[in-house]
């Protein structure tokens, strides 16, 4: 066990900055707190809270991501169109060191060598005059920005791989692909008969998962089509919560009512390779690949799944999980 102390506000603070090696950010004790999760301890504890601020909103949740460097950056919005606050985790000193920034609501994408910095709503105009959201191209190595991309529409979905400067994005019912480095954003032709609800983003491949129109099975199962442009899964008998690609394979947290299948597919043939049950999630809020076993979120727990012999470990977050 490691030893914790009393933090701001009382939140009690773990010493696990070594163990820890992906984080999540949570609501403890009334405050927005950086969550460490040690996967072969099985264990999550509270690190650092978050500097409360006058401006601060409750109305947009903060956003925690790794870019590709192993940085961590956690995001907090703030009211009255002010630009968000930024810190970056500080594993040496235990700390959230601040950041300067002037961007307002934006989700941060991470590449491969850029980033993507994604509007949550419409805030230009397409060539055609048109609604759009735009797409800050930045090199986090000094985060300044090297394009402005436009995405027509409202992007409700998006996704990155750290090993790709291509990003993937879904705008109402259209879905895109965006290379960061060369600037161009291509439409990719839409699913016919798939609800999409659910996006990955494999070396710059989108991955589409979603429910199909018609024909709803009582069985868990699914349908994967690929094609030069997309790969498109169609999850019948349960609703896709959380997807993840990894190259080869595609995983998917699907919820069956009271529980969550986590199905592997192969991302070439579609043949599923490994099914685990979570029993006791009825909604998975994040999914994570860790070596240790793949990580299924709830609000108050994260459970550890070993998708191969499908063991699996519940254990319990200090707080409520954010939507980061």
């Amino acid at each position: 066990m490691t030893a914790a102390c009393s933090g701001p506000g009382g939140v009690e603070l773990g010493k696990d900055w070594k163990g820890s090696t992906t984080f999540a950010v949570a609501k403890v004790d009334g405050l927005v707190t950086v969550v460490g999760i040690n996967p072969d301890k099985a264990r999550a504890e509270s690190l650092a809270v978050v500097p409360q601020q006058s401006d601060d909103t409750d109305a947009v949740s903060p956003h925690i991501v790794e870019l590709a460097d192993g940085r961590w950056i956690l995001t907090v919005p703030r009211k009255s169109d002010k630009p968000d606050r930024r810190y970056q985790v500080n594993r040496k000193d235990h700390a959230l060191d601040g950041m300067t920034g002037d961007e307002r609501l934006r989700r941060i994408l991470p590449g491969k060598t850029l980033v993507a910095e994604v509007a949550g709503l419409p805030d230009t105009t397409s060539s055609g005059k048109t609604a759009a959201s735009s797409v800050l191209v930045k090199d986090p190595s000094d985060w300044t920005t090297k394009r402005e991309l436009k995405i027509p529409g409202t992007i409700g979905l998006a996704a990155s791989d750290p090993a790709s400067d291509t990003v993937c994005l879904a705008a109402d019912t259209k879905v895109y692909v965006a290379d960061l480095t060369h600037g161009t954003v291509t439409p990719v032709p839409s699913p016919n008969g798939v609800d999409i609800n659910n996006l990955a983003c494999s070396g710059g491949h989108p991955v589409i998962v979603g429910s199909p129109t018609s024909g709803h099975s009582s069985t868990l199962k699914t349908t994967v089509t690929r094609t030069p442009a997309a790969t498109t899964v169609s999850v019948n008998g349960g609703r896709a919560d959380a997807v993840a690609a990894t190259g080869s394979s595609i995983v998917i947290a699907a919820s069956t009512g009271s529980d969550t299948e986590l199905l592997e597919l192969d991302a070439t043939t579609g043949k599923e390779l490994h099914r685990a049950r979570v029993k006791g999630v009825a909604s998975a809020l994040g999914l994570t690949p860790t070596p240790a076993g793949w990580l299924v979120y709830t609000e108050k727990t994260v459970t550890r799944v070993n998708l191969t012999t499908g063991a699996t470990k519940e254990f319990d977050l200090p707080g409520t999980l954010l939507n980061s």
